[in-house]
């Protein structure tokens, strides 16, 4: 007999939506929750669109999340496709507001509040897994080997499950994030701010307590060549911009950029395997979609129904609508990709952008 009915490996902003949403939903189901917990690597992704508030109130999360100290953020400025820096206002969403988050915090809200609601949270990593009957046994880094009916993939960019699966994989680029935290010469009232260059684009935005993160996207195999790499490399790239460098401040002993893997990827289903995938395990989109935490809240949550309805009533048609939900917002995701890509016309000989105009590599 399986010890759980839910396994849930990861513990972010996917994992822990999933946990929450089951508690709610299902509460007659026994959720292990697989989270180690901080591991002191910066995380990226720290500004939300407007509409992330009606998925905290779904959760039960917003009184926690309004009470703390985010800032509020209420455009995101672009320079894209042409030099002048352009303006899409929030005030304009029915939501109105975004945030600048103080990104720890936020997870650490999104794993207290799951902890709570969880029959087991193992501080731990998964190792491995296998099919043992008709259940999962999992390894873990503590020597516990805890088994379920049901597991969850919420591992994020890893997305270890999947990949001892061996599901299949499409990835469509070779973007990555080389990703630098620097001080801030603004109070971060401009907002989010994008500006483009001959070799990918770059992003940048305030974060609580004079911070900014600043990140350049361009292809992996660009990275050498721009020295991306090395701290000389990036700042020589943002003091040729034209609008992130009056707002970053490198400040006299800057870290080393770190770099992240940032390319759109989907990994297919298996319908025999008692597996989904969520958040970024399931589905990764470019970082100028801006979609990456809102569609792991919302991905835990769907998740969470379709599991609940095979474990508890046999019904496997909301497993189906979650796989078919993911490859048509994949498929749909690219369409757009695609053409505000192709709103940036001035270096199409460049390999960056003739990749994304569809030329040869």
């Amino acid at each position: 007999m399986a010890d759980f009915d839910v396994l849930i490996a990861g513990g972010g902003p996917a994992g822990c939506a999933a946990a929450l949403s089951l508690a709610d939903f299902a509460p007659r189901l026994r959720v292990g929750l697989i989270a180690p917990g901080e591991t002191g690597v910066p995380h990226i992704g720290e500004t939300v669109p407007p509409h992330i508030k009606p998925l905290l109130v779904h959760l039960g999360l917003w009184p926690q999340f309004a009470a703390f100290n985010h800032c509020p953020s209420y455009r995101t400025m672009s320079a894209w496709g042409d030099e002048r820096l352009g303006s899409n206002e929030f005030l304009l969403h029915a939501h109105q507001t975004g945030w600048r988050l103080d990104r720890g915090a936020f997870n650490r809200m999104l794993l207290d509040a799951a902890s709570t609601r969880v029959a087991t949270r193992f501080t731990a990593k998964m190792v491995s897994a296998q099919r043992d009957d008709d259940a999962w046994r999992l390894a873990l880094s503590d020597g516990t080997q805890p088994r379920a009916r049901f597991v969850v993939d919420a591992t994020g960019n890893e997305a270890a499950l999947a990949r001892q699966c061996r599901l299949p994989k499409t990835q469509t680029d070779r973007l990555v994030a080389c990703c630098l935290h620097t001080l801030s010469r603004s109070d971060g009232t401009e907002g989010l701010m994008i500006e483009s260059f001959a070799e990918g684009w770059i992003y940048t935005a305030a974060l609580p307590g004079d911070r900014r993160i600043v990140a350049c996207m361009t292809d992996a195999d660009r990275v050498r060549a721009l020295q991306l790499s090395h701290t000389d490399g990036f700042t020589a790239l943002l003091a040729a911009t034209t609008h992130v460098r009056h707002v970053v401040a490198i400040g006299d002993k800057p870290a080393r950029p770190t770099i992240w893997p940032a390319s759109s990827r989907l990994f297919g289903t298996d319908p025999a395997l008692r597996l989904l995938c969520v958040g970024d395990a399931g589905s990764r989109y470019d970082p100028v979609s801006g979609q990456g935490i809102v569609k792991a809240l919302r991905g835990g949550i769907f998740a969470s129904y379709a599991i609940a309805d095979w474990l508890q009533r046999a019904d496997d048609r909301g497993l189906h609508r979650y796989r078919l939900m993911l490859q048509r917002e994949f498929a749909h995701y690219q369409d757009t990709l695609k053409a505000y890509y192709a709103q940036e016309q001035r270096w199409t000989h460049n390999p960056f952008w003739r990749r994304r105009h569809g030329g040869p590599a």
